[in-house]
């Protein structure tokens, strides 16, 4: 695709064929009510962005990069509903920067000692134990949760402290560089997982996973504090055990992305595993985590991963929010 304004029109295309359902579905199959309206409303002001952006992409390449205020506009309404035309907006919007190249900083692999490896060992021990074993007995069922989320934030901290100090230093330091890096793995990973979601979705029949259900009620019951967990505890505990300590255990690149990737898909689904269909929430998550392993790997620095973590959070927990 050597002209890149077929992003746009391969986005104008795809918005077109979703207000075209949009359309048929409210006029033909809902019962016309405020809902109704509001969803043709809102059709209304996708036609016109579709338009606006169709018309921009007939435009020269130069003026573009000087004007591209309208495809920004029109691509951040398109990602909030349907998604990938706004990524392919936004994909297309990158292609317009005259690039030069910043390679992510250099942090060399040290040797890992054994202590390291014992350290790591338990981190990822402790956490499988106290998440998925321990709540299996009456006496510590009933432990409040918020003292496990403490316990488990609280260790973490103190055996990783080191090496997140130092990966946030750098980070921090070289935030303009990792900070397009991040975005870009992000926006891949969100379309791996769009591929990924869309035939679960047609076979479970729009059934969630009872990982995400429970999540869901938590965000009813207590909005803020769920969104808190999910946007700052899950990134830093889960990127701290999947990634950076078992990274220390598994020298091979590969077997470490393909590992981390199940283990983190597995563990988000094995509390309720309830049927064989529920493999399919495995992949689901393991996808989050070869992603997210991925990052890591090509970065060597977890605060990469963490932020894509966030991010794929904040978003899920904003948009949990607005549909409850």
């Amino acid at each position: 695709m050597k002209d890149k304004r077929n992003y746009l029109k391969i986005a104008c295309l795809i918005e077109s064929i979703y207000i075209i359902y949009v359309i048929i579905y409210n006029l033909f199959f809902v019962k016309s009510n405020n809902d109704v309206m509001a969803n043709l409303f809102m059709v209304l002001i996708s036609i016109y962005f579709t338009i606006l952006l169709y018309k921009e992409s007939k435009k020269d390449i130069t003026y573009l990069k000087n004007n591209n205020i309208k495809i920004l506009i029109s691509s951040i309404w398109m990602f909030l509903e349907p998604i990938i035309p706004g990524i392919l907006g936004f994909f297309f919007l990158s292609s317009l920067r005259d690039k030069k190249i910043k390679k992510l900083p250099i942090i060399k692999n040290n040797d890992v000692s054994k202590k390291e490896k014992i350290i790591s060992f338990l981190i990822i021990c402790i956490f499988i134990v106290v998440m998925f074993v321990l709540p299996r007995f009456n006496y510590f069922s009933k432990i409040p949760s918020n003292f496990v989320y403490c316990f488990i934030l609280v260790y973490v901290i103190i055996l990783c402290y080191k090496y997140l100090l130092n990966d946030f230093k750098i980070f921090i330091k070289n935030f303009k560089t990792y900070f397009p890096f991040v975005i870009k793995r992000y926006l891949i990973m969100l379309g791996l997982m769009l591929i990924v979601a869309i035939p679960i979705v047609v076979i479970k029949q729009g059934v969630v996973s009872n990982n995400q259900e429970v999540i869901n009620t938590m965000f009813k019951k207590v909005p803020l504090i769920t969104l808190l967990l999910s946007c700052f505890y899950a990134p830093l505990v889960e990127e701290s055990i999947f990634r950076l300590s078992l990274s220390k255990l598994i020298n091979n690149r590969i077997v470490f992305i393909i590992v981390s990737g199940f283990l983190f898909g597995l563990l988000h689904v094995i509390n309720d595993f309830s049927s064989i269909s529920d493999i399919f929430y495995v992949l689901q998550y393991a996808t989050i985590g070869f992603c997210l392993a991925k990052a890591y790997s090509d970065s060597n620095n977890i605060f990469v991963s963490i932020s894509m973590h966030f991010i794929q959070n904040f978003l899920a927990g904003i948009l949990v929010l607005v549909l409850l």
